[in-house]
């Protein structure tokens, strides 16, 4: 046999390997698995009561409680009282299973955020999925 009988081969077999892999395995559109679990702690902040123009510190905790290793859209968020809602920070994570990742962004209050009580929020998501959300008050004075 040649080296290129050899390979040629080689490749066929990956090609069959990764058309029998199971749909369920394969990575979806969305940047993670269609099927997941995913549990996400309250959110801490560094002070519960802020003023427009300051940072805020958001810390949370993500953990994966399904069978095996998975890939989840993380994103943290901010909803003023005026119901005007941020996108703090997005990110995609792998996590294996039963592992947990802290999460931790720093968050500038916009100068025109309206005073009053906002809500700060972590949520997981598999695909278009929402997993798990948890949500913590912020007064903005």
């Amino acid at each position: 046999m040649t080296i290129k009988n050899v390979l040629a081969s080689v490749m066929a077999l990956a090609c069959v390997a990764m058309l029998s892999m199971p749909i369920s395995a394969q990575k979806s559109k969305g940047g993670g698995a269609t099927t997941g679990c995913a549990n996400v702690a309250t959110p801490t902040l560094s002070t519960v009561t802020s003023q427009r123009g300051i940072n805020v510190g958001v810390f949370g905790r993500v953990t994966n409680c399904s069978g095996g290793k998975q890939r989840y859209t993380v994103t943290v968020s901010a909803v003023s009282s005026c119901g005007k809602e941020t996108i703090i920070a997005s990110s995609l994570i792998a996590l294996a299973e039963g592992e947990s990742k802290l999460i931790s962004v720093s968050y500038a209050i916009a100068p025109d955020t309206c005073l009053g009580t906002s809500t700060v929020s972590i949520s997981v998501s598999a695909g278009d999925t929402l997993l798990g959300s948890q949500s913590t008050p912020l007064t903005i004075q």
